[in-house]
């Protein structure tokens, strides 16, 4: 069940503060002539790497040289510098592009001044761990036979630092609030209340980071499949 209703003081200041945080289009170039640099630079390196290594085969088992010294080495350079810093901007303009821009959409958001309260009870639950760094990721059974997929970015923390991600203080409970921006979606706040839910032994996830299910929303993977699809101890 979700109902709309005006935005509080703080849920403005929470969406305030990620349109502050959000690049604009000067910061877009700034990041994406460092990471363009950055990228020639490795590979340069790579190209130095393996010319030196071919022009060894070559005087070993041609005996001819192509290294820096010979006559080739001009237009090989060239030809190096060229592909390195096509190669580093193709890439670039790549990722520059896959970033959204959400700005408008949390303009339209402050703008309104409205929030979508979504109310949740859940009957079970299960955890999935992937291997990296041990995040969980907590699947809900709802009432209703959905299933809502939660991530537990603290236990993800704690991992990446080496510690036992067992330690975050993510615990499921039978109830559920959640609070969002209407055009952006994005998650302002969670409430958990009622009895606690036990997730059962953790399971491992057996897919690549970008095949996870998005968090904060319903997974297409009905609750019966979860172990099947998700899970390498099936």
């Amino acid at each position: 069940m979700s109902t709309a209703r005006p935005m509080t003081a703080p849920e403005r200041q929470f969406l305030q503060d990620l349109l502050r945080s959000a690049p604009g289009k000067a910061r877009r170039r700034k990041e994406g002539a460092e990471n363009a640099l950055i990228l020639f630079a490795l590979l340069m390196l790579l190209f130095v790497v393996g010319w030196w290594v071919i022009n060894w085969v070559s005087k070993a088992a041609l005996n001819r040289d192509i290294g820096l010294n010979s006559p080739a080495a001009i237009w090989i350079l060239s030809l190096g510098v060229l592909g390195c810093a096509a190669g580093a901007v193709v890439s670039t303009a790549r990722w520059i592009r896959g970033w959204k821009d959400n700005r408008p959409s949390l303009n339209a958001d402050l703008e309104g001044g409205r929030v979508i309260e979504e109310h949740y009870r859940f009957t079970a639950a299960k955890r999935f761990q992937e291997p990296e760094h041990g995040g969980l990721l907590y699947f809900l059974r709802t009432s209703d036979d959905k299933v809502l997929v939660l991530y537990d970015a603290d236990s993800q923390d704690f991992g990446a630092q080496g510690q036992d991600p067992l330690k975050s203080s993510f615990k499921p409970c039978a109830e559920l609030s959640i609070v969002r921006a209407p055009k952006t979606g994005f998650v302002i706040s969670r409430h958990f209340s009622g009895a606690p839910l036990a997730a059962g032994e953790r399971r491992e996830l057996a897919l690549r980071p970008k095949d996870w299910p998005d968090s904060d929303q319903y997974s297409t993977i009905p609750w019966s499949e979860l172990d099947a699809r998700l899970s390498k101890s099936t």
